[in-house]
């Protein structure tokens, strides 16, 4: 899996991957050592977590049963299961202002090309496949990350509600500890 800063998917990050909110993000997730003449990589699902586990129960789809997550759209499926290579581009985002890290996971599995069954018609509404039988091969999970919101702009471009709703979250836990003290000097 590798981030591209271009749309032209000619000029992969190097070292640490740097972002701001709402950038397009370029992914390219690619299989080597395989015959290209007779097999393309499908990407089943991907996802985003905080942290790098990709078990990580807060998550948020990108791709689902090898198309955009309906919910978000800024997700463009630019290539998937047409050749050893797919690739996706999406907005980056964060989950909390707290969380400045994003980590990317991938379920994909070969696909053999003679079967004619490897890509999927998004756009009609036949998303699911009858079955895969003959077409499906090797299948696996990667991973990459983190992109990472820079820096100079974490104040500037975390919404207010993220804000507000770290603010609530402080109140209510300050609450919790100061109501059951109030109520203990009361007594005395």
């Amino acid at each position: 899996m590798i981030p591209y800063q271009d749309d032209e998917f000619t000029r992969p990050f190097t070292g640490r991957v740097d972002a701001e909110l709402d950038q397009e993000m370029h992914v390219e997730v690619r299989v080597e050592g395989v015959d290209s003449r007779q097999f393309a990589l499908v990407m089943d699902t991907c996802w985003a977590t905080p942290v790098n586990d990709p078990d990580y129960s807060l998550r948020w789809d990108l791709i689902l049963s090898e198309c955009p997550n309906p919910n978000d759209d800024t997700v463009d499926l630019l290539q998937n299961g047409v050749s050893t290579s797919s690739r996706f581009s999406f907005r980056m985002f964060i989950f909390t202002a707290n969380s400045t890290r994003l980590y990317l996971h991938c379920a994909v599995h070969l696909c053999l090309l003679s079967s004619n069954r490897c890509s999927m018609d998004c756009a009609s509404g036949h998303r699911r496949r009858e079955g895969r039988s003959l077409d499906f091969h090797d299948s696996a999970s990667i991973s990459m990350g983190p992109l990472v919101l820079s820096e100079g702009n974490t104040d500037k471009w975390v919404p207010e509600q993220v804000k507000v709703s770290e603010a609530s979250c402080l109140c209510g836990s300050l609450m919790l500890i100061l109501v059951p003290l109030m109520s203990v000097l009361t007594h005395f």
